[in-house]
């Protein structure tokens, strides 16, 4: 049981992220549709990379630049995997019409102008909500935001069906929906890094959760249920709300050094 779940562990990794593992992990198709159970495991270690670039970063440059580095750390340790999701969806969505339009789009490796503008207000948004909140605290709430925002991706494929049930899709095998034991288990690691900041972090947890399911609501109306983009753009949606959150807390002085 405990060589199983180190494989999936290790699946998670390679998956979801650019960090190469020394060695060979078999590919078993029935651990790699449990992979989401380490979603917000990975996002620990991707967080770590973008609070240590952080640290760097302060030390050498003023508080913008260091905060762009951190972010392009992030952005690199996934391959842009979310980010990559967000644009192709900002073009689907922006420009496709009927389920299967919107589908093909999203599909299509191209990158339109919806795609551009979208990933422009993304990057835009994150840098300004992070340089309202006080420099020490950035490393540790990157870390939380990138464990946290990935939970709930895990609710979107226990309540809705993947749109592309046949056919290519790389993220199907890797998307399914897990058991209540699994979520829960996810949850710990989802959870942890808040308990560094005041209780009131907390609340940030059923503000992301309820625009999960309106999120997933959006895409089942739209194209049936989700795919791979879509659980990208959840996971990316609620790292912006985070981010939003922590600035809205020191902006109006619950945020200290």
């Amino acid at each position: 049981m405990i060589k199983r779940e180190l494989n999936i562990l290790q699946s998670a990794f390679l998956f979801f992220t650019r960090i190469r593992i020394p060695w060979k992990v078999k590919y078993v198709k029935e651990n790699q549709s449990l992979i989401l159970t380490w979603f917000p495991f990975v996002g620990l270690f991707v967080g770590g990379i973008g609070a240590m670039a952080y640290i760097v970063g302060f030390w050498l440059f003023p508080k913008p630049v260091a905060t762009i580095l951190a972010l392009a750390a992030m952005v690199l340790a996934t391959g842009a995997l979310h980010e990559d999701g967000w644009g192709d969806l900002f073009d689907a969505f922006g420009g496709g019409y009927g389920k299967d339009h919107i589908l093909t789009i999203m599909k299509d490796s191209r990158v339109g102008a919806y795609a551009v503008i979208g990933l422009i207000f993304l990057i835009t948004l994150k840098i300004g909500a992070l340089q309202n909140i006080p420099n020490s605290r950035i490393p540790l709430l990157f870390v939380a935001a990138h464990a946290l925002s990935r939970w709930p991706v895990l609710l979107v494929t226990k309540f809705w069906d993947n749109a592309r049930p046949t056919g290519a899709s790389k993220s199907r095998d890797s998307s399914s929906a897990l058991s209540w034991g699994r979520i829960t288990w996810a949850f710990i690691p989802a959870i942890l890094p808040l308990c560094f900041f005041p209780i009131f972090s907390f609340f940030i947890v059923p503000v992301i959760v309820v625009a999960t399911f309106l999120a997933g609501r959006y895409f089942y109306r739209h194209i049936g249920g989700y795919t791979g983009d879509c659980l990208g753009v959840v996971q990316q949606i609620n790292e912006i709300l985070i981010f939003l959150y922590f600035s809205f807390l020191s902006y109006h002085g619950f945020l200290f050094e």
